[in-house]
């Protein structure tokens, strides 16, 4: 046993205004009882040695700082014992008794229990008996006590100075990266740097994980290795030295788990923290309710797993775990069966009520659907390997709902090499593949993936299928100038379907034969279609398509320059869309209708419309949306008399062009760039 207090942390990043906080009450007050609590790993010894050391600390108290390490003790007797031998104290009947009166005639004293979770969260007689301790030590009028200690329940015996202001969060970002860059010894490059974010993120900022990364870069590992090794090893990559808790988090993150164990014989705590570790964006609570059935106790579960800081409360009410522990407790501790069974069924029910059509009520089902995406898509890839009815129709259902969100294919391709047994199956998420792909702005993948969905359902007599493959296919050929590949599809799907007696597939197909005829010049014929078309999705009672259409006659009448027809058709739809919550197709039209302005002279407005498009096409990602915008944004320059700018406008638009193989608008670019040199 040391009476010496441990050295002041060398690395502290993130915790200052606690720090001076907690040092200034500390040094303004005749005694302060101060409790430093939050989830293994955390930094809560780190925060109590920092204290200890703050200069506001050592001025008040002088040598008359302890620190007592209760890691290794077993109950409140344990720490009795240690307390005296470290005040040189010699042994007596009541040693309590003569610790207190040591203590009270020394004239200010500050004691750290540090880790007291060892013997407070023991369980049995160990918890009254430590609580009864730190009642007596509390009520000592010369002393300041701070505990350390795993969990976020402050023992109800003292009254604690900080009660609002216990628990330990993890890093911000800076701080991690402060930290991890003071840990591996050198400042990071700027594109070092992005890597390490992404690589702390993925740690969720644990403390102690950041500080072990950070000496397994000293050691010579670069970011990116640290990165690829995390995504391949999780946590058995956070070790350092051996298996002491300060140097290995698993070790860490088992006495949590062992301490669980402990107190609920009936292992439903831990099956409870397997399935919130089975969703990174936490357990919600529409979800909890459904699992209730499934448990006997799950009330105390949850308690339980607050009580030993396993889990925390999200900003939108869900129960989240920190990604060391989830990565952990599913290598380790996986859900029993059932368990997992009950949870996947939840997740499929909630796959088929994701918005995959726009209506009135889309906006309404994205925003309740938003907080569970990355859970399902999460759970969909631990699933896919083995494909299901179920899993196949979940993924169909995810991929599809995203499109108009978020368009992602990570879990569909994840998917499709598992489906070579399933023709139908495998066709569908090659339609699915294929329609991503037209959002993503990838038209040549997406036409090879459309042709093979239609190949597919042929051969599995699916007609209607087949045929709404081809009118899909036709909109990259129409995209990429492939004029009669686009229309011959079209016009296939459409026979099917007048011959299926669908007439909303076939107003379908007309309206994209306008768009079509539009792009040929057809000016008449598009206008016959797309009035057509428009009158059967009103008759059909699709609001959507309706303004799909107003979008589209708009943009015809803007290429035949009637400018008041055009403007009042994109209005409509612009406002439309918006009421719907259809953003992309808000985008389209903001952007058509800021080159109608610009055609009538408005460029004031005309230069915030195309921004508002362009805006929203740089945070989705949308290639071709920003090409339509640089470009548009070259022309209205020129009408500005801002040539500079609208050669850099124009180089933009046709660098996206030739990434998108749209050869005849990069080639149009071109020209504006050309006409626009200056002359010798």
């Amino acid at each position: 046993m040391s009476a010496s207090l441990p050295a002041r942390p060398v690395v502290f990043h993130g915790r200052d205004q606690l720090l001076n906080e907690t040092a200034r009450l500390i040094a303004t007050h005749v005694t302060a009882r101060i409790a430093i609590l939050g989830s293994g790993g955390m930094g809560k010894t780190t925060v109590a040695l920092a204290i200890m050391h703050h200069p506001d600390v050592v001025d008040r108290f002088g040598n008359q700082r302890l620190f007592l390490s209760c890691e290794a003790l077993i109950d409140a007797d344990s720490i009795i014992v240690s307390l005296a031998k470290l005040l040189g104290l010699p042994a007596s009947q009541d040693l309590l008794n003569t610790v207190v009166t040591h203590l009270t005639k020394v004239s200010r004293t500050i004691l750290v229990l540090d880790n007291l979770e060892t013997v407070w969260l023991a369980g049995g007689t160990s918890v009254a008996a430590v609580d009864k301790l730190l009642g007596r030590l509390a009520q000592i009028p010369t002393l300041s006590l701070i505990i350390t200690c795993r969990g976020t329940d402050l023992p109800q015996s003292v009254e604690w100075s900080n009660p609002d202001t216990s628990v330990l969060e993890p890093f911000s970002l800076e701080a991690a990266l402060e930290t991890f860059q003071d840990r591996a010894g050198h400042r990071l490059s700027s594109e070092d740097k992005t890597i390490a974010s992404q690589l702390l993120s993925a740690v969720d900022m644990m403390p102690l994980a950041v500080s072990l990364l950070g000496q397994l870069s000293r050691r010579g590992n670069s970011v990116s290795n640290l990165l690829a090794r995390w995504n391949r090893e999780r946590t058995s990559l956070l070790g350092t030295h051996g298996t002491g808790r300060f140097n290995n988090v698993e070790v860490s993150i088992e006495l949590s788990i062992a301490m669980l164990r402990a107190a609920d014989v009936t292992n439903e705590s831990l099956q409870l923290l397997s399935l919130c570790s089975m969703l990174p964006d936490g357990l919600h609570q529409g979800v909890f309710e459904r699992l209730r059935p499934h448990f006997q106790y799950i009330d105390r579960g949850r308690d339980n797993l607050f009580a030993y800081s396993l889990v925390s409360l999200a900003s939108d009410g869900a129960i989240i775990t920190l990604s060391p522990v989830r990565h952990h407790v599913l290598n380790h501790y996986p859900p029993q069966p059932e368990h997992h069974k009950a949870l996947c069924s939840i997740y499929f029910d909630i796959a088929q009520q994701l918005p995959i059509t726009v209506n009135e009520h889309f906006k309404n089902l994205v925003a309740a659907a938003a907080p569970e995406m990355n859970n399902l898509s999460t759970l969909l890839l631990t699933l896919v390997e083995r494909p299901s009815l179920q899993v196949v129709e979940a993924v169909l259902c995810f991929t599809r709902s995203a499109y108009l969100q978020h368009p992602t294919l990570a879990v569909a391709l994840a998917l499709l090499p598992h489906l070579e047994p399933h023709p139908h199956w495998k066709a569908c998420c090659m339609q699915v593949i294929g329609d991503t792909e037209i959002m993503l702005a990838d038209y040549r993948s997406a036409i090879t993936s459309l042709s093979i969905a239609v190949q597919l359902f042929i051969e599995v007599g699916d007609r209607t299928r087949a045929a709404a493959c081809r009118r899909l296919a036709a909109a990259p050929h129409r995209i990429l100038g492939e004029t009669h590949h686009a229309e011959m599809l079209l016009n296939e799907a459409r026979a099917v379907y007048a011959e299926l007696g669908d007439e909303f597939e076939e107003a379908w197909c007309m309206m994209d034969l306008g768009t079509l005829m539009r792009m040929k010049n057809d000016y008449p014929a598009a206008i016959e279609l797309l009035s057509v078309a428009r009158k059967s999705f009103d008759t059909l009672q699709e609001n959507y398509f309706v303004s799909r259409c107003s979008h589209i006659l708009g943009t015809v009448y803007l290429s035949q320059g009637a400018l008041d027809k055009a403007a009042v058709e994109l209005e409509a739809s612009r406002s439309a869309f918006i009421s719907l919550g259809y953003q992309y197709q808000v985008a389209e039209s903001t952007r058509f209708l800021g080159m109608v302005r610009r055609e009538q002279g408005e460029l004031l407005q005309a230069d915030q419309l195309l921004g508002e498009s362009e805006l929203f096409y740089r945070d989705t990602g949308d290639r071709h949306g920003l090409a339509g915008c640089a470009r548009q944004f070259g022309y209205l320059r020129v009408d500005q008399g801002r040539l500079e700018q609208a050669r850099a406008c124009f180089k933009a638009a046709h660098c996206l062009y030739v990434e998108l193989q749209m050869q005849a608008d990069a080639q149009s670019c071109i020209k504006c760039i050309q006409l626009l040199e200056p002359t010798a």
